[in-house]
């Protein structure tokens, strides 16, 4: 080589240590102009290239100098620039050949173990990197790359070992805590793994994958709102990270804060519109808004970018389920169960759908699956007593509920669930302290009051002190428990009852009371109090004990003479009816009824009067094409529609509030009930003890109704020869 050729090579070499790359490059081809051939000019030339990111510029002249002299450094450089273009197996041939001709070459050994994890070798790559710490035994990045592919081989306990060597040397290895983290993680040593995030982000504090990480782990936790704050921060930090987008709607999802979360989805979706999970997570967030339909079409987005997301098939059958179309969710479940029959919430889903259906036996056969792949799931256990007690098999029911509870003492719904089998099938003594239960679950826990006086069950006299009975939960139970308080004034009390504000005006006189008070208003001083429903535990109500002297409640004589005069009058019996009750109770679809589906039992026989205040969306037209006297507003307040149920000779209705009210007023009601019906209403039996002007008429099958239209029409039979008879005389 010319002195003239050396003396530039060097300047040029000495620009471009400076970073002035443009100067250096021009230098580099002053050297090729004179010796095009000068392997070391192409191989700095090619180094250069790779720093600008023309890795085909680089691939060439490096390619020209490792022809001309080929150096362990040249093809080890070589390899980085084909790892860049995708061009594994290529490097790692370089990689060989450049071991070849130095064995100890650090980057070349740590290149090569490098793309052998890459391509999936991961055993080869271990001993790739055991050859490289054969040479460097504190090399960090050697240490804590073997960990990473000793943990692709699932090997954790040598993976932490290699993790734990790494930091030994640098405990603020950003890399090494970050993987040490991420093996713990997947061990399910959260607290842990979440310890090393923290770490790895006290050394990079904005890093968004590790806020990323720390979220997950955090919600693995349990603890999801700080997992949305590290979801937070990362997306702070990068607006436009999806995955942050999505987990963190993931986690408002999980918050019951659809809104946030719907919206969170569609900013992921409208960075990534086949994010399909974003899709099925905007699904989820729908559903919970009671969107159903909306969500329906973004689980079958998910589906058409993801067709074997197996958890999408799942939700995809709540919801059909919520929209009453309960076939294509069993389609749903089976295509779940065919993608992968050992995923036990397919099974569970599948079970819930039957159990909707009525298919109580093989929604038991489905649960059973779901307990042989995970025996531990509280859940179906639960649900498969719930299935147990639709088929009346409540010994076997309240067996499935203590496997509950003897992995989970503490578990609310199966107590609370427990004390209506014991109530339903009249077992008292267990059912009353059970009922207390309720206290703890979420729809009935709403109702509890919290007051600096304290909770009256009976223990201590209450003779001269103010006591307040206050109504929890449904108008119906309030109509029904109130029979208690004269029971309680006996003790010697003055007894304040806090009701409803629709039931003030009708329980102003209920005996015993001596203020009654509506929600919302100032309560007077008191010194004690209980809920109506706890009354039954403090008298130690039984079977026979339970006080059924009706009437207990009496309609205002004006309000009956109202509607004497507004019905007009009377050619044949006069029939009330109501159809449907509370929409949002957790049972309405097995005891309310379409009216479309009664129409059948509207027999000309009767005059049939609607005692029906809310009449649902699907039923209006129904009702205004039928022969069903309704009048509306009409009905302003209980008072009222005591008033109405008075005039009356029969009252026909599911188990609402009006069934209550009628049972209340010792008027005749006819109960129409599902198979599994109300505890109150308990079981085998055509009579009540709680009203005893009641006749139940119930399914014999489990969601049929028509057995039950058939017997009120043949008992409407008698009410309306009756009713002539008596006009005709």
């Amino acid at each position: 080589m010319s002195t003239a050729v050396s003396s530039a090579l060097r300047h040029a070499r000495a620009l471009h240590e400076r970073g002035a790359l443009a100067d250096a490059e021009r230098g580099y081809r002053e050297v090729l102009t004179v010796d095009p051939d000068h392997a070391e000019a192409l191989h700095l030339l090619g180094v250069l290239h790779f720093q600008h990111g023309r890795m085909n510029d680089a691939d060439v002249a490096m390619r020209r100098s490792i022809e001309r002299t080929p150096s362990a450094l040249s093809l080890a450089n070589h390899a980085s620039v084909l790892i860049s273009l995708g061009r594994r197996d290529e490097a790692l041939a370089r990689l060989e050949a450049a071991l070849s001709l130095n064995p100890s070459h650090l980057r070349a050994l740590l290149l090569r173990a490098g793309v052998l994890s890459d391509l999936g070798r991961h055993i080869e790559a271990v001993a790739a990197y055991d050859c490289l710490l054969a040479v460097a035994p504190t090399l960090v990045e050697a240490l804590w790359r073997r960990a990473a592919a000793l943990f692709a081989l699932q090997r954790h306990a040598e993976a932490l070992e290699c993790c734990d060597r790494a930091l030994a040397v640098d405990d603020r290895s950003f890399e090494a805590n970050h993987q040490r983290a991420q093996i713990l993680r997947d061990m399910g040593r959260f607290a842990e793994a979440l310890e090393h995030y923290d770490r790895a982000l006290a050394v990079m504090p904005n890093s968004a994958e590790i806020l990323l990480m720390r979220g997950l782990t955090l919600a693995d936790l349990g603890r999801l709102n700080e997992a949305l704050a590290s979801l937070n921060e990362a997306i702070a930090g990068r607006p436009d990270f999806v995955d942050a987008l999505y987990n963190s709607a993931v986690m408002l999802e999980r918050l019951g804060r659809y809104q946030e979360a719907l919206a969170r989805c569609e900013r992921a979706v409208a960075l990534d519109g086949r994010h399909a999970g974003a899709l099925a997570n905007r699904g989820n967030a729908l559903f919970g808004l009671a969107r159903d339909t909306e969500a329906l079409a973004s689980y079958d987005a998910s589906l058409g970018v993801a067709p074997d997301f197996i958890e999408v098939h799942c939700n995809r059958a709540r919801v059909l389920t919520r929209l009453k179309r309960e076939t294509e969710a069993l389609e749903s479940c089976d295509r779940a169960i065919m993608l992968n029959d050992r995923y036990a919430p397919a099974w569970f889903t599948r079970g819930r759908v039957l159990q909707r259906l009525h298919r109580y036996d093989e929604a038991l056969v489905s649960y059973d699956h779901a307990l042989v792949i995970d025996p531990s799931d509280k859940l179906a256990h639960f649900q498969r007593g719930n299935s147990l007690r639709s088929l009346m098999r409540h010994e076997d029911a309240l067996a499935a509920y203590d496997r509950v509870l003897a992995m989970d003492p503490e578990n609310i719904a199966t107590n609370f669930t427990k004390a209506f089998v014991y109530l339903q099938t009249g077992d008292f003594e267990r059912g009353w302290p059970a009922y207390e239960w309720r206290w703890r679950e979420d729809q009935v826990g709403t109702f509890k009051r919290v007051f600096a006086q304290p909770l009256w069950l009976g223990e201590e006299s209450i003779e001269g002190k103010t006591i307040l009975l206050h109504a929890e939960q449904g108008l119906g139970d309030t109509l029904q428990f109130c029979r208690y308080v004269k029971f309680v004034k006996a003790l010697g009390a003055r007894v304040v009852i806090e009701v409803q504000a629709a039931l003030k005006s009708l329980l102003a006189d209920v005996a015993g009371a001596d203020q009654v008070v509506g929600y919302g208003e100032p309560l007077p001083p008191f010194d004690v109090h209980c809920p109506l429903l706890s009354l039954p535990l403090v008298f130690r109500t039984d079977l026979a004990s339970i006080p059924s002297d009706v009437p207990y409640l009496r309609a205002r004589p004006e309000h009956v003479a109202k509607w004497q005069s507004r019905l007009g009058e009377r050619t044949r019996a006069r029939i009330g009816i109501a159809w449907s009750g509370n929409p949002n109770h957790l049972d309405d679809h097995n005891r309310s009824i379409p009216l479309e589906n009664l129409l059948p039992l509207l027999t000309d026989e009767v005059e049939w009067i609607s005692i029906q205040k809310v009449v649902r969306d699907d039923d209006m037209s129904v009702l205004e094409a039928s022969s069903i006297r309704h009048f509306g507003d009409e009905l302003g307040s209980f008072v009222d529609t005591a008033g109405l149920v008075q005039c009356l000779d029969c009252i026909v209705t599911v188990d609402t509030s009006v069934a209550h009210l009628a049972g209340a007023l010792g008027k005749p009601l006819w109960m129409m009930l599902p198979y599994l019906p109300d505890w109150r209403w308990l079981l085998d039996r055509e009579d009540n003890p709680w009203y005893p002007s009641a006749r139940l008429f119930r399914q014999a099958h489990a969601g049929d109704w028509k057995d039950v239209f058939d017997r009120i029409k043949t008992a409407l039979r008698s009410v309306a020869n009756s009713a002539a008879a008596a006009l005709s005389t």
